[in-house]
């Protein structure tokens, strides 16, 4: 649905994170929105969701509510924050998920844990080290910045 919105108003989107759930669907989804007044115009929009669905497996007709937590944070800039390197802790290991091309064959994927706070953000959407560790370096300042 944001994502959607974000086209019909020109703002770009980039996943940052996304895990399935079970069930189908999505547990967690992650995504930055790129654009003027992006946080000024979502920034509301914070806090927790109910959705009202007749799902199409129910036979009676019944409604569905669900509660979904939607959290807003500006991006901090690199000025608003300084991680000490010294305060982290990286770790690589190989992608869980579906197989492909180098997915289950190679350390791509990273966590890292920063020490003072005991973040932990985990990042293996990409195929490459560099580029998880990269998303995973932006959502640990996000957080941190979070709990300044």
């Amino acid at each position: 649905m944001y994502m959607r919105w974000c086209e019909k108003h020109s703002y770009k989107t980039e996943l940052i994170s996304e895990n399935a759930s079970e069930a189908g669907g999505f547990k967690e989804i992650i995504f930055a929105v790129k654009g003027p007044d992006a946080y000024r115009m979502l920034k509301f929009e914070a806090g927790v969701h109910r959705v009202q669905r007749i799902p199409v497996t129910e036979k009676s007709g019944t409604d569905s509510h669900q509660h979904h937590t939607v959290a807003v944070l500006p991006e901090a800039e690199e000025t608003d924050i300084e991680i000490k390197p010294d305060d982290l802790r990286i770790d690589v290991f190989r992608a869980s998920g579906h197989g492909g091309q180098s997915v289950n064959t190679t350390d791509s994927a990273v966590r890292i844990t920063h020490l003072p706070t005991g973040i932990v953000v985990s990042q293996q959407d990409e195929k490459s080290q560099i580029k998880n560790r990269d998303k995973a370096m932006k959502v640990c300042v996000r957080a941190c910045y979070r709990k300044k």
